[in-house]
């Protein structure tokens, strides 16, 4: 179990890979506005120990493909951030880090419209609800649709959220606090709010 929270939470801390999404053109808007600052994310948490590490901060979307082979297709989004943000357009993936593996992170993918993010959300969460049915080990997750726009995955809390907001298709993960799921639930509010104004 504890590996698979690993993988969930590189989905959105994996080094830039020169893998494709579409570049931004003038018009597009910038998903870094989106961002939460490590402090903002810390008074959040209410843990002051995050530090931000360039090396977690990404412009396009990777994955941990090494692991493809050991899991069902359908499985593949919980690790590869380029399944999750398939056919993305301006994309930033920040991750905050503290001691004991404690873990926040944030990832924007901006679509061409409001309905491509629909789509690219609902693209996401048939396979993980196919994955979730399917009693894959290390995969004992349940995803949970919180409304149209809003998707939780929960393993023992639904700390990993996925949420569209105009143009923008948002996740955020929060790993080993003993209230990640409101934190995650926090810092996507505070996101999702920000999105309004693309």
């Amino acid at each position: 179990m504890s590996r698979i929270r690993e993988l969930i939470t590189a989905v959105t801390v994996l080094a830039a890979a020169s893998l494709g999404s579409a570049p931004p053109s003038a018009a597009d808007p910038n998903p870094d506005p989106l961002i939460l600052s490590v402090e903002e994310v810390a008074a959040i948490s209410g843990y002051s120990g995050l530090v931000a590490d360039p090396a977690q901060d990404v412009r396009k979307p990777a994955g941990k493909h090494q692991y493809d082979a050991q899991y069902p297709a359908d499985c593949h989004a919980v690790f590869d951030q380029d399944v999750a943000f398939a056919g993305v357009g301006p994309f930033h993936s920040v991750t905050y880090t503290g001691a004991a593996n404690r873990s926040i992170t944030q990832a924007v993918g901006i679509y061409p419209s409001g309905t491509d993010a629909k789509v690219a959300l609902k693209n996401l969460a048939d396979p993980l609800l196919a994955c979730s049915s399917q009693n894959v080990p290390n995969m004992s997750f349940t995803v949970q649709v919180l409304d149209p726009l809003t998707m939780a995955l929960c393993f023992s809390q639904c700390s990993t959220i996925y949420r569209v907001s105009g143009p923008a298709l948002i996740a955020v993960d929060a790993q080993r606090f003993g209230d990640s799921d409101r934190i995650a639930t926090t810092v996507m509010q505070q996101m999702a709010s920000r999105a309004k104004a693309l």
